[in-house]
């Protein structure tokens, strides 16, 4: 085991080297270091050392190279004269005794050498005994002990130009227990001559001072002055010898010094090398900047021509360059573009060696190495002519991050495991340095990234702490209410974000008494509160607690998400069911309706019709006149009511016209029955606010007019004390379609308000109001309780909109929204007079099913001067054109069984496309009878018939202009 302990100073193996080369050049030294196992930068570290077994190797390979077995003894004699001695000759040479300098060796010994004890022993002036013991374990060999002697008798050579005389009675490889040396040496040529002049000094002048009394004076003055004479040249030849000594000693000395200041300075170096990448990495905490300052100081404070760190990326899968100086444009584009596979492990590469075993390397000669290299190594250090490195691995909680590179190309020093500890320190803080940064960079990234996610989050997010107080306050929540982050921090929840009430306060409480017992259950409430300006929102609130490192609730996290739209979608999705529910009633109660008025019409058809016909016979005295008019009175009430029911099962086709709607509301002021009202309520206030830039509408005027009228007494109804009526109109313009039971489209609207402030309608009837009969006037006010279910068949017929909102003792408002015009609709004919609906004798063909509507249909019409046919089916009425011809035909649109008035139309047109036809029917689908008129027929006649409106209809219809006539687009009806 001791062949192997480092004991020998590699200073012993540099001064061996130094020989070498001044007396043996011919040497291949590099061989001699490989057969020892020893490397260049080994020898040249002061730090270093070796073992038995390679100084023997090296002692042998040295007698191999030289033929020399007294070389140990002579590279001792030069050791005193090497560089090696540089730091011991600063040292020694400042006592200015050469048995000071021997009396040191004991001290200076175990800076050479760990395998003896050295003792100094003074024997006199000029000679001291040196004892040295070899340590246990430790085997010497005996050109150990020769070097030893060279080295003693070399010491001399520091004062004297001799060679100290050095014996050696004892010794170990004799079988003694320790080496005994004697060294002994001559005094130097200045301490001759100076004792020389001292004896002169002390013998002459006695001697002179005797003379003088036996001697005359002048004799004796001249051999005074000769004696004086002499004496002073021994002085100046001792005074020159000591000089030139001196001489010697101070270029030594100067030698050793700058060796020193060289060994001072690169100390310092490193030292302010450390303390740069110390600050470094305190203060940096960006991976590239960090890097680019280790780099910077590496440069400025390191004894190396080039340097450079490569890093590892997150996965450790390739080593890339990171940084480095000292390399050309060229080399540096080179090393940026390569990598190392780290994940390969077959790769013999230096740099993933390193890497792999966190171990440093330093390399003398790459081609000495470059059979275990890859090719892929081999070829970088060709390209960046690497010849000797060091490579250590920047390591951190034992896991290498990168590596640490540097390589001398143009200095000639060699590298040395000194070189490689400072690198390893190197690289140990740069490797901290840089998991710091890269910890920092990750922690700023979460950062950011929780606080992207917070701010950005389309919740609202903030903390209070145990007492209520706001401590967190995200962007988001910021804009929802209105509120800065520097006027809401610190202040209470309750009553600033949330109301403050029992509710939330009991909320809390159990978040804070719930939480010990399950920390992992938050607390999900529901609640409404008021932002700053005024508006009510609705937010789901979620409440965590959060504990500090004792386990204390320290605060609270509130996380609130806006569900007002969806509350309102929930509430318009209820809307809308009510309303559909409403139209699925209202239309199986105008299904109902309808029949009920189809069978009416058929009933009232003579009530009205034959009352008129009666009328007509009748003198202006006849004592029946008045009874007949009674009848027909009551019989156009009937119709009206009829007309109603078909509003109701939006069967009341009605001719379209352009109609102001302001005139609408102002002729039904001017009215009897509103004057009537209005005197029936005198305590009521009205005020009329009309648009008088109001878009026309196109409608039909009598069913807006009694719109108008049944909202108005409504109004009046719900006030019974008197109180303040407002009618209103203005146009509006949608951008987006309005919500409701209908969506209508974007675009111009008409929109006419009637708001009271009366008793105002319960929630519960607001739903069932536009029922028909549904009513809670009271007895003998009331009208047929179908007011408001013509209202809303009127505003379906239309294509508008209607809206109620009431309070109840506060009042209701009715809004109801129609389309506005964007094409002119002809205004409907005026009435004409009597004589102008006469026939001239014009063949009118009717068709209808029921016998009494053909009888009196036919009976009106002769009396008006037609020649009247009747058929009672379509069928009959084909067979009849195609015996005779008609000028115009009267068709029934319902007909059952068999073909109804269109189909027969159709079938009509197909033999004669220019038959005039009008269409009559007390209860029919708008569409089909628009599809009447689109096919060439002149008109429309509600049932039951009336005389002029019957006559009228059929004398328009002959006198119309067939060719190039329009269309009857004014003539067409609601759909």
């Amino acid at each position: 085991m001791s062949d192997t302990l480092p004991i020998y100073n590699s200073r012993l193996t540099k001064a061996y080297l130094e020989y070498l080369r001044h007396h043996h050049p011919q040497v291949n030294i590099e061989a001699i270091l490989d057969y020892a196992g020893m490397l260049a930068g080994q020898v040249a570290e002061p730090g270093h050392w070796f073992a038995q077994q390679q100084v023997d190797l090296f002692q042998e390979a040295m007698i191999k190279a030289t033929g020399d077995t007294a070389i140990a003894r002579k590279s001792g004699r030069f050791f005193a004269l090497s560089k090696e001695m540089g730091p011991l000759k600063q040292y020694t040479l400042g006592l200015l005794g050469l048995k000071a300098i021997y009396m040191l060796v004991e001290t200076m010994h175990p800076m050479l050498t760990r395998g003896a004890e050295a003792k100094t022993f003074s024997l006199g002036t000029h000679s001291v005994a040196i004892v040295c013991t070899p340590n246990p374990g430790v085997q010497e060999k005996p050109y150990q002990c020769e070097n030893r002697i060279g080295t003693f008798e070399s010491l001399a050579q520091l004062f004297t130009p001799d060679l100290a005389q050095v014996d050696h009675p004892q010794c170990i490889h004799r079988g003694d227990g320790c080496c005994r040396y004697i060294v002994s040496w001559e005094v130097s040529t200045a301490q001759r001559w100076k004792r020389v002049r001292n004896i002169a000094l002390w013998v002459g002048v006695p001697m002179m001072a005797a003379i003088a009394v036996i001697v005359p004076g002048d004799a004796w003055l001249i051999g005074f002055l000769a004696y004086t004479a002499s004496v002073l040249m021994l002085n100046d030849f001792a005074l020159a010898k000591r000089n030139a000594e001196l001489e010697c000693t101070i270029k030594a000395q100067g030698s050793a010094a700058k060796d020193h200041l060289n060994a001072m300075n690169i100390r310092y170096n490193n030292a302010l090398l450390i303390q740069e990448i110390g600050q470094a990495t305190a203060s940096i905490l960006d991976q590239h900047g960090l890097i680019r300052q280790i780099v910077k100081a590496m440069e400025k404070r390191l004894d190396f021509d080039r340097g450079m760190i490569m890093l590892a990326d997150q996965d450790a899968r390739w080593l890339s360059f990171a940084g480095g100086y000292g390399y050309g444009p060229e080399h540096a584009q080179m090393l940026e573009q390569t990598t190392f596979c780290l994940d390969n492990s077959t790769s013999r590469g230096l740099f993933v060696k390193v890497f792999r075993d966190c171990k440093p390397a330093l390399i003398d000669d790459i081609d000495s190495i470059e059979k275990d290299l890859s090719s892929h190594s081999l070829a970088f250090a060709r390209r960046i002519k690497a010849r000797s490195l060091i490579c250590v691995p920047l390591v951190y909680e034992n896991q290498s991050v990168g590596i640490l590179v540097v390589d001398n190309i143009a200095t000639k020093r060699p590298l040395t495991q000194s070189d490689v500890s400072l690198l390893m320190g190197i690289a140990s803080q740069t490797a901290v340095s840089l998991s710091n940064a890269r910890s920092f960079q990750k922690l700023l990234e979460s950062e950011t990234k929780y606080r992207e996610l917070v701010e950005n989050a389309n919740s609202i997010i903030l903390r209070c702490n145990v007492e209520g107080r706001v401590m967190f306050f995200n962007e988001f929540a910021q804009r929802f209410f209105g509120i800065g982050e520097a006027d809401i921090i610190g202040t209470p929840i309750l009553g600033s974000i949330l109301p403050d009430n029992e509710e939330n306060r009991a909320h809390l409480e159990q978040l804070l008494a719930s939480a010990h017992q399950d920390q992992d259950r938050p607390i999900v409430t529901e609640g409404q509160s008021r932002l700053p300006n005024g508006a009510h929102v609705w937010i789901a609130w979620t409440y965590k607690p959060i504990f500090d490192q004792k386990g204390c609730i320290s605060e609270v996290l509130c996380i609130g998400n806006d569900l007002t739209l969806l509350k309102k979608a929930n509430q318009e999705k209820a809307d809308l069911e009510n309303r559909l529910q409403l139209a699925r009633k209202m239309e199986a109660i105008g299904t109902l309706a309808g029949g009920v008025a189809h069978d009416l019409n058929n009933i009232l058809a003579g009530i009205v019709g034959y009352p008129e016909l009666l009328l007509m016979d009748m003198p202006p005295g006849h004592s029946m006149r008045k009874a007949v008019e009674t009848i027909k009175k009551s019989g156009e009430k009937a119709s009206l009511i009829v007309q109603d029911l078909l509003t109701l099962a939006r069967r009341g086709v009605a001719a379209k016209e352009t109609v102001d709607l302001n005139q609408i509301i102002i002729e039904y002021l001017s009215s009897p029955e509103y004057v009537q009202l209005k005197r029936l309520n005198p305590k009521t206030r009205v005020n009329l606010i009309l648009d008088q830039r109001l878009p026309t509408i196109s409608g039909s005027p009598v069913h807006l007019s009694k719109t108008v009228m049944n909202l108005v007494s409504n109004a009046y109804e719900a006030m019974p004390e008197g109180g303040e009526l407002t009618l209103s109109t203005r146009h509006r313009y949608l951008s987006e379609p309005i919500k409701g039971f209908n969506r209508m489209v974007p675009g111009h609207f008409v929109v006419f308000t009637v708001a009271d402030s009366g008793i105002g309608i319960h929630e519960q009837d607001i739903e069932r109001i536009f029922e028909p009969f549904y009513t809670k006037k009271k007895m003998g006010r009331s009208g047929t309780g179908l007011g408001m279910a013509v209202v809303w068949g009127t505003v379906q017929d239309h294509g508008g909109h209607i809206d109620i909102n009431s309070q109840v003792g506060k009042g209701t408002c009715f809004t109801l929204t129609f389309p506005a015009m964007e094409r002119t609709i002809t205004a409907a004919a005026s009435t004409q007079p009597a004589d102008a609906i006469m026939g001239k004798g014009e063949t009118i063909l009717v068709v209808d099913d029921m016998a009494d509507q053909r009888e009196l249909a036919c009976k009106m019409l002769e009396l008006l001067g037609y020649n009247v046919d009747c058929v009672a089916s379509g069928e009959e009425a084909l067979v009849y054109l195609q015996q005779a011809s008609a000028d115009v035909l009267v068709l029934d649109m319902i007909m059952d069984p068999g073909m109804d008035g269109l189909e027969t139309y159709k079938k009509v047109l197909e033999h004669n496309p220019h038959q005039r036809a009008i269409f009559a029917s007390g209860y029919a689908h708008p569409q089909r009878v628009n599809e009447a008129l689109v096919l060439g027929a002149g008109g429309f006649v509600k049932k039951p018939y009336v005389i002029k409106t019957l006559g009228g209809a059929v004398r328009k219809e002959l006198d119309r202009q067939t060719e190039g006539a329009p269309m009857h687009s004014n003539q067409r009806c609601a759909g």
